[in-house]
């Protein structure tokens, strides 16, 4: 009896051995191609291919591993009728849903200028960008982004009184513009990505806390030029979220820079004494507008801080930051911060 059961025992074990090692087959030859690749792969589907046609299209350009497994995901998913002909543009990172996605619902690769807008990029930076491409005008754009207003009718989020500007709203992605296309349109194109990436959820907890987005928008910018590293947003936002809870000015050295027409190497303590309302060491509360054009990160830091008692900062020489609550405690921080960067420059020197 002891030896049926045994036997018995075996057998499921088995099967179960051999179901987790299917699914590990599946869920592995049906994923990304390479997830460390994400360089841009444009493939063509001819009108009228036949699923095993584009399933050697995908293969041929190593955007998936098995065709087998990719044809009968797409026989199962009823799809194989809804795939569409055309140019997209894939990468290595895609997995077999997401291409499939793709393919039937038409998201055609616009062949045109590809303009790439770094995370923190200020509208300045992002004109200079469109010109050197020859998209556009610079007074144009410059004219167009100091008047929020007359986008408000397509984009509700720039309603707010307080929104006046688009700087903080030119969500920064990779694009891909038409030669033909004008400011206008070009800028609406951005609004329209900040508007995609703004999801409900955002929108909720923006609520939740009682901000306005000019707020959420503006301190993301803040967060967003003073961090390197994904881990600190969300304790720098609590720092500025801590300053603005006991009236202490941000202090941020990022608004003195907006201030200035190009970027200082470093800011000075004459800087700091400016007659500018992005002087925050000067004045209390947010700047006039946002000072960049912040990422999705620093947007969810802002509306997801992290919980601190924290009131200050300093960068380290990794990137990353050290955190303070008091004056005393961040005044050996940075001094700290001061003897690492001048080992560090001290090693260099020696090496070379």
């Amino acid at each position: 009896m002891n030896l049926n059961n045994n036997k018995s025992k075996i057998i499921i074990v088995s099967i179960l051995l051999i179901l987790v090692f299917m699914a590990t087959f599946v869920f592995i030859q049906t994923g990304p191609y390479d997830n460390n690749n994400s360089d841009d792969i444009v493939i063509e589907i001819p009108t009228g291919s036949t699923l095993g046609q584009v399933a050697d299209i995908l293969k041929e350009n190593k955007l998936i591993k098995n065709e087998t497994l990719f044809k009968l995901y797409v026989r199962l998913s009823d799809n194989a009728s809804k795939i569409k002909s055309g140019k997209f543009l894939f990468n290595q990172t895609f997995s077999n849903n997401e291409i499939i996605n793709n393919l039937v619902n038409g998201k055609i690769y616009n062949e045109g200028i590809k303009i790439t807008i770094p995370e923190g990029s200020t509208s300045n930076e992002i004109i200079d960008l469109l010109v050197k491409n020859k998209l556009g005008e610079k007074e144009v754009y410059k004219e167009l982004i100091g008047n929020s207003k007359e986008f408000a009718k397509d984009f509700k989020f720039l309603d707010e009184e307080k929104i006046t500007s688009l700087e903080g709203f030119l969500y920064p992605s990779t694009y891909y513009f038409e030669e033909d296309e004008n400011e206008r349109e070009i800028l609406s194109d951005m609004l329209s990505t900040f508007a995609s990436k703004y999801n409900e959820k955002l929108q909720k907890k923006q609520k939740e806390l009682k901000m306005s987005l000019w707020e959420v928008a503006n301190l993301a910018s803040i967060v967003e030029k003073e961090a390197v590293l994904d881990e600190d947003r969300p304790l720098i936002a609590s720092v500025f979220y801590n300053r603005l809870d006991i009236g202490m000015p941000l202090q941020s050295d990022a608004t003195i820079q907006y201030a200035f027409d190009k970027r200082k190497k470093s800011i000075t303590y004459d800087d700091l004494k400016i007659d500018s309302p992005y002087n925050s060491y000067r004045n209390q509360g947010l700047p006039p507008t946002p000072i960049a054009n912040p990422g999705i990160a620093s947007i969810e830091a802002v509306l997801y801080p992290a919980k601190s008692d924290y009131l200050y900062f300093v960068a380290t020489i990794d990137g990353g930051n050290n955190y303070s609550k008091t004056y005393e405690e961040h005044v050996k921080n940075v001094e700290q911060y001061r003897k690492d960067r001048e080992e560090r420059n001290n090693s260099y020197s020696t090496d070379k």
